[in-house]
């Protein structure tokens, strides 16, 4: 009775199938437990016949965010799909065979495909392990799966804000120089995306394919490349930055409409919108890494502080201009000959006499 159920157990599973599609056989799950005198899982598909595998590969961008300035690295989310033809998988099934179980797929050969410029990469496994692989009855193998990345991008941020970039994606064998793996994108749309994906500092602009097979002193190996073409969104960087500082410069020309012997007044001004400006200044440079070059940002800030800075030089040419008569009789000069006319009258006595004591004053 109990061996009726272990049959039982291990047959009604096989008799529920997917639509399209049928799971291992029992003779190719024999095979690949068999051994490597069967079925060697560290050989390449076309080793024995000297030939290098060919593996295709296509990429769906399910999602793509965070291009952090500060950290030069951006977040992509990808279903990332591997073909390759494994003759010795052929089978005589009439649907192709799907592969759930992590175990099967590693008795099985598959290409050792890494993603050099990763700084993390990691499978999704909620609520099962993300993965699937398709065997078609003539060998042709399918193997997608989903994977999450933080990227490494060297961005050049001369324009920023007003800048584009390109962040590459470099995907190679780890193990197989050329001569053994060959890797290359589909053909048919190789990379695709979401088209609901909407970054809040970003645009996607292109997806591209490209390659980048190296010589290194091992070897030359297979590599492509999946190229991320943005550019940045402007608007909040024109309320963030831009608006504020081209108000700070109009306030500080209001001191051309004061007086010019307002002293305390028209340097407050001056002095607040220029403190002002750098602290707008820090805040815009404090998002960003330090760079040895100058940015867009920098050339705008600085120009904004000439500005106020000319405000202040401005002043100080008009008032010690002022001050030294320039243009008319200044302030001392007037204050001098009010002093100094009644003394000039009483150096000349004899002009005017007097009578004294009530008497009636009288001209010579």
């Amino acid at each position: 009775m109990l061996s009726i159920f272990y049959f039982l157990l291990s047959v009604i599973p096989r008799q529920v199938t997917p639509l399209n599609s049928y799971p291992i056989p029992l003779y190719m799950d024999e095979m690949l437990h068999a051994g490597r005198q069967v079925y060697d899982k560290q050989s390449t598909p076309t080793q024995n016949a000297g030939l290098s595998t060919k593996v295709n590969l296509s990429m769906y961008i399910e999602g793509l965010s965070s291009f952090r300035t500060q950290t030069m690295d951006f977040q992509v989310d990808v279903y990332f799909q591997q073909f390759w033809r494994d003759a010795r998988l052929a089978h005589n099934e009439s649907k192709r065979i799907l592969i759930r179980d992590k175990k099967i797929l590693d008795k099985m050969w598959h290409p050792d495909i890494y993603f050099a410029n990763a700084r993390i990469a990691e499978f999704h496994e909620v609520t099962q392990p993300n993965f699937l692989i398709w065997i078609e009855p003539d060998g042709s193998i399918l193997y997608d799966t989903r994977i999450s990345m933080i990227v490494m991008c060297m961005m050049n941020l001369a324009k920023w804000p007003l800048d584009d970039q390109t962040c590459y994606l470099r995907i190679l064998s780890y193990a197989y120089d050329v001569d053994q793996l060959h890797i290359a994108w589909s053909e048919n749309e190789p990379i695709t995306r979401n088209p609901n994906i909407a970054m809040s500092d970003m645009h996607i602009v292109d997806l591209r394919p490209g390659l980048c097979d190296g010589n290194y002193s091992t070897g030359i190996w297979s590599c492509v490349t999946a190229e991320f073409y943005v550019k940045r969104e402007i608007t909040h960087h024109v309320m963030q930055s831009y608006v504020p500082t081209t108000l700070i410069v109009v306030i500080s020309w209001f001191s051309f409409w004061l007086d010019v012997e307002a002293v305390p007044a028209r340097v407050s001004l001056a002095i607040t919108t220029l403190l002002t400006l750098s602290t707008q200044a820090n805040a815009a440079r404090m998002a960003l890494p330090e760079v040895s070059y100058m940015k867009a940002i920098d050339v705008w800030m600085g120009t904004c502080m000439m500005f106020v800075f000319g405000v202040m030089i401005e002043f100080t040419i008009v008032n010690y201009a002022q001050r030294q008569g320039k243009g008319g009789v200044g302030p001392v000069e007037g204050r001098f000959a009010a002093e100094t006319t009644p003394r000039r009258h009483l150096r000349n006595p004899g002009r005017l006499t007097g009578v004294s004591r009530g008497g009636v004053t009288a001209r010579e």
